[in-house]
């Protein structure tokens, strides 16, 4: 501010609740122009630290000391806002924008200098956002320019309103052709095949299994397990010999077996593979014991994701303390989306030239210090690992995250991308990252149990201190949502046909069910959550993230075998003080160092 020709002294408050901080400049004498001010910030600040307000005063008030009274400006603000700071959106493209925004952040109301990301914004909501603008004629919204000019007022002047588009049908179910086959998506076809044992760390299913404990009437829950089969489809899925999918119209009633003991449900079952030939392509067994009852309870993630998984649970749980519940109805199908899901081919073009043209830059995956070539492991077996930052540490990460327009979950990819270049000894490598996506083309979409899954490549590369390579990260993670109509799975067949390779794997993964649902990852009421663990074809670690009762919880799944004693232990501890550390809130730094005593790269 002070570099500005016209300025003669400047300060700059941080103001607003503990949740909504935001920058307020001060700046003498009275007569700066602001236009010409905010031109050249623009030009040597990045968008999070250009104030929103920035106030002339002919001079800068003082204490009795003599040094400059924030208290007076912080006060000043507040005053201020009252008459400048709550002004409206201005013209059609701020009014359209700002009406979408409190919609999507569920705000009574939204100004022009308000930020995406200090209001809560994420990749999900703008990718819901930018669908939106679409529908109202806006052909040019861009996830990367909403990155760049977060501001409501900034955004709005890259954005050109057209004729808002005709009212697209919502999904109409196709009843005659309920129970024909239909094809896999890409993530579905690469669960399939990583079945199939010749593949390196393969003989797997993409399947999870989570034991409750309770005082739990089986009996009751049965019949609400019964009742969900009867209202959801992908829970009578079953796959043909080509790997297409299709509805059983009837099935026998699932019963809850009765398990000798929990070690041995757990042996029969943690690491199960089910036929996905033959239905049900899910399980349940208990044992009774002085206590209650031990229920585990295993899926295979070919017919649900992590939010379907959420919706089950909550619709289980309702049932099951009430039978007679009335659940809301759902009027499409996981058959219909798929089907419905037509890309434009121009889009899907442009899509595929990003990632081609992208190919060469895309850093390797993490080369993480393993004691077995995976190839020689025929049974790979998951360990969990598990953390839960209590809610306090878990808000500050979130406050300051919203303060430097980053996403929460970005904020954890980063740390996670840390941890695994610090191990790999890299300063760039690729992420895995799970998204789920599900486009609004019927208001019941999110009560559709099915594989919503997509997966998306990014590179992280270490920067200047944390906060650069953050930022970066988001910015590339952003990019590769604007593309996203070319996944992943597409991704990596080029990556090893361009290297003659018979497959080429990304086997880390990073999952966020962060704003995915409210329900978060504890599961139903009638039991809690004692053990769990995941299992994904050719995956060496995934790494999961979501929320339970305001905590942070993080979840690492890795084949144990891959590495040596206490390698992951130390990797999950690292992660574990990297959260401590950005919870205290300085991240303009260097990184602490996250290795052992003793131990280092030779």
């Amino acid at each position: 501010l002070e570099g500005f020709p016209g300025v003669g002294r400047a300060v700059a408050v941080a103001v607003g609740d503990r949740r909504q901080r935001r920058l307020a400049a001060f700046v003498t004498p009275g007569g700066v122009d602001q236009g010409e001010l905010r031109s050249f910030l623009a030009d040597r600040l990045p968008a999070y630290a250009i104030p929103p307000s920035i106030t002339a005063l002919d001079e800068l008030p003082l204490t009795a000391n003599g040094k400059i009274d924030r208290s007076a400006l912080t006060a000043l603000v507040a005053d201020i806002q009252e008459s400048t700071a709550y002004e409206p959106p201005v013209g059609p493209a701020e009014t359209v924008l700002a009406a979408i925004w409190a919609d999507l952040l569920e705000r009574p109301g939204v100004r022009r200098s308000d930020n995406f990301f200090t209001l809560g914004g994420d990749s999900l909501l703008a990718t819901r956002m930018i669908a939106r603008l679409r529908a109202e004629g806006v052909t040019d919204a861009r996830l990367s320019l909403l990155f760049q000019t977060p501001v409501l007022a900034d955004f709005a002047a890259t954005l050109t309103l057209g004729e808002a588009a005709p009212q697209a049908p919502a999904l109409a179910p196709d009843l005659a052709h309920r129970h024909d086959p239909f094809p896999p998506t890409e993530v579905q076809r690469a669960y399939w095949l990583g079945r199939a044992e010749h593949f390196t760390l393969g003989g797997v299913g993409c399947h999870f299994y989570t034991e409750f404990d309770g005082d739990i009437d089986l009996d009751r829950l049965e019949t609400a397990w019964n009742l969900l089969i009867e209202r959801h489809e992908m829970l009578r899925a079953v796959f043909d010999e080509d790997g297409s999918q299709r509805i059983l119209p009837e099935v026998p009633r699932f019963t809850i077996a009765a398990a000798g003991s929990v070690e041995a449900m757990r042996e029969q079952m943690s690491h199960q593979v089910l036929d996905v030939s033959a239905w049900p392509l899910f399980d349940a067994r208990a044992v009774r014991h002085e206590g209650g009852v031990r229920l585990g309870v295993s899926f295979d993630n070919i017919i649900v994701d992590a939010l379907s998984m959420m919706v089950f649970f909550a619709e289980l749980d309702r049932l099951y303390h009430d039978l007679d519940t009335v659940l809301p109805p759902i009027g499409a199908s996981f058959r219909d989306y798929l089907l419905a899901q037509t890309p434009d081919p121009a889009v899907f073009e442009t899509a595929k030239e990003y990632w081609a043209a992208k190919l060469p830059e895309l850093p390797p995956a993490p080369q993480l210090p393993l004691r077995v070539d995976p190839a020689l492991i025929e049974r790979p077996r998951f360990v969990r690992r598990e953390l839960r930052l209590p809610a306090a540490r878990w808000r500050a990460i979130n406050d300051l995250a919203r303060r430097h327009e980053l996403t929460p979950a970005t904020v954890l990819a980063a740390a996670f991308g840390e941890v695994l270049g610090t191990w790999s000894a890299q300063k760039e490598l690729t992420l895995n990252l799970t998204l789920f996506d599900r486009r609004e083309v019927h208001p019941d979409i999110h009560r559709v149990l099915g594989d919503f899954t997509s997966l998306l490549l990014v590179g992280y590369r270490q920067g200047a201190g944390w906060l650069d390579g953050a930022r970066k990260l988001q910015e590339e993670v952003w990019r590769g949502l604007e593309h996203g109509e070319v996944s992943a799975v597409w991704v990596m067949r080029e990556l090893a046909r361009r290297n003659a390779a018979i497959e080429m794997t990304m086997p880390v993964v990073f999952t966020s069910t962060l704003g995915v649902t409210g329900e978060g990852m504890a599961g139903p009421s009638f039991g809690e959550q004692v053990w769990g663990v995941s299992q994904t074809p050719q995956v060496w670690l995934d790494s999961q993230v979501g929320e339970v009762d305001g905590d942070l919880m993080v979840r690492w799944d890795a084949v144990e075998e891959l590495f040596a004693p206490g390698v992951l232990d130390a990797m999950f501890g690292a992660y574990g003080g990297l959260l401590e550390w950005l919870a205290e809130g300085d991240w303009s730094g260097e990184v602490p160092g996250l290795l052992p005593v003793g131990q280092g790269v030779v």
